[in-house]
């Protein structure tokens, strides 16, 4: 039998840390605006503040585990937000100056700052995050409260960034799918091998010419030929959350309608398969443009699509087998690095262009549970555990893909995820 080292077990739990956490970052408020008690975790004191949609969700979902009543309130503030159509932007700013500070960052929509969100989104994960409360607590008021929400986001998705019915929705801005610098979109951006500067400036410049050339508006931007990426990270991720609020629906008031959520999210997966998978490389792509240009970098989203339910067996082993497990791309000391390791822009420990090597926790999480969907447990367990043992050390944004050593924001939230692992 292995002998468990008494140093991993000393002290408090990562369950204990995990919730001290999300405690000390807890913001509570009214707001005027929408005459709402706001309650959240913001990820990390100092540059981040606010609410962050992804975020909330991997709190949430760390919560459900830690404690349920703290999880439903801060999905409920998730979902205060939402616009009539279904959106919901990737930041809120809750509070008195909320809209002017929705005015200040450029990235709402004009005539819109009063509502205090951005006009982007970010990885769809609210039916995974309602689908772990109402696990977590069986709490069907909070089901058929929320529920119709969620479905209606998904549908504005669906609506607004996929108006050709392809069964894939576009991205306006590498803001939107979470991973902001990472390599797969210089090449959109205009740009090669960038340094902080000008991944900062071009990033900040897309956001001011989608506000003043098209109000973020997509069907202006897919035009005029802008910004304009099939990422296959949103895609995945939305094929999850539809499959979990597919699920969720079934056992609620709104259960005739599952079905008809069940195929939207095969149709997802199917154009995955048909659309981005690259039989050659063993991996999926990203297309940018109107014209559809593959970009082929090697990026954890080029093999997130092994999340999906319906995800071709053989695809998932050669994913796995020949990338995710392989020392040379992704098995680093600790797993899963943002980019290959063997890319030619794979840096490791830098801190100033994130997401172009350091590990993210919650990209983890998604492994982990896409792992364990298709039966490879050996994996999802290694896996699990290397992320675990990096946590307990502290929750930080990212972490070094070499040594487990925490990187850039401290005490952060979403590092909590590894509790669910």
């Amino acid at each position: 039998m292995n002998q468990t080292d008494p140093s991993e077990t000393a002290g408090p739990s990562i369950e204990e840390l995990a919730l001290e956490r999300l405690k000390a970052n807890r913001r509570t408020g009214y707001d005027p605006y929408y005459r709402f008690n706001y309650e959240y975790s913001i990820p990390s004191a100092g540059r981040y503040q606010w609410q962050w949609f992804w975020d909330s969700c991997f709190h949430v979902i760390a919560l459900a585990k830690l404690d349920p009543g703290m999880a439903k309130r801060e999905l409920e503030t998730v979902l205060a937000s939402q616009r009539e159509d279904g959106f919901i932007g990737h930041i809120v700013y809750w509070g008195r100056r909320g809209a002017f500070l929705s005015a200040m960052y450029v990235q709402s929509r004009f005539g819109e700052w009063r509502r205090r969100h951005s006009a982007l989104l970010q990885p769809p994960l609210i039916g995974q995050a309602l689908e772990a409360v109402y696990t977590a607590t069986g709490d069907r008021e909070l089901l058929n409260r929320c529920l119709p929400k969620v479905i209606a986001y998904y549908d504005w998705i669906r609506r607004e960034r996929d108006p050709d019915n392809t069964g894939l929705f576009s991205i306006i801005s590498p803001f939107e799918c979470g991973m902001d610098n990472s390599p797969v979109f210089d090449a959109p951006l205009g740009l090669r091998h960038p340094g902080r500067l000008a991944l900062l400036w071009k990033n900040r410049k897309l956001d001011l010419t989608n506000l003043l050339r098209g109000n973020f508006d997509y069907s202006r931007i897919r035009r005029r030929n802008g910004f304009n990426v099939v990422d296959p990270l949103m895609n995945a991720v939305m094929a999850d959350g539809l499959r979990s609020t597919a699920r969720l629906m079934a056992d609620s008031e709104l259960a005739d309608g599952a079905d008809r959520v069940t195929s939207q999210a095969l149709a997802v997966e199917r154009a995955l398969d048909e659309q981005l998978w690259d039989e050659e490389r063993g991996h999926y792509v990203y297309l940018s443009g109107q014209k559809r240009e593959r970009l082929t970098d090697l990026t954890a989203g080029s093999i997130m699509p092994l999340i999906s339910e319906s995800a071709p067996a053989d695809r998932v082993r050669r994913m796995v087998e020949e990338h995710l497990c392989n020392p040379d791309e992704f098995w680093t000391e600790l797993p899963v690095p943002s980019v290959a390791r063997n890319h030619p822009d794979y840096d490791p420990n830098g801190e100033s262009s994130i997401w172009r090597g350091p590990v993210c926790m919650n990209l983890n999480w998604l492994f982990v549970r896409g792992l364990r969907r298709h039966g490879l447990h050996e994996v999802a367990d290694e896996l699990a555990a290397r992320s675990k043992k990096a946590a307990l050390k502290e929750f930080r944004e990212f972490y070094s893909p070499e040594t487990g050593a925490g990187m850039r924001g401290t005490d952060f939230g979403w590092a909590t995820a590894a509790v669910d692992m």
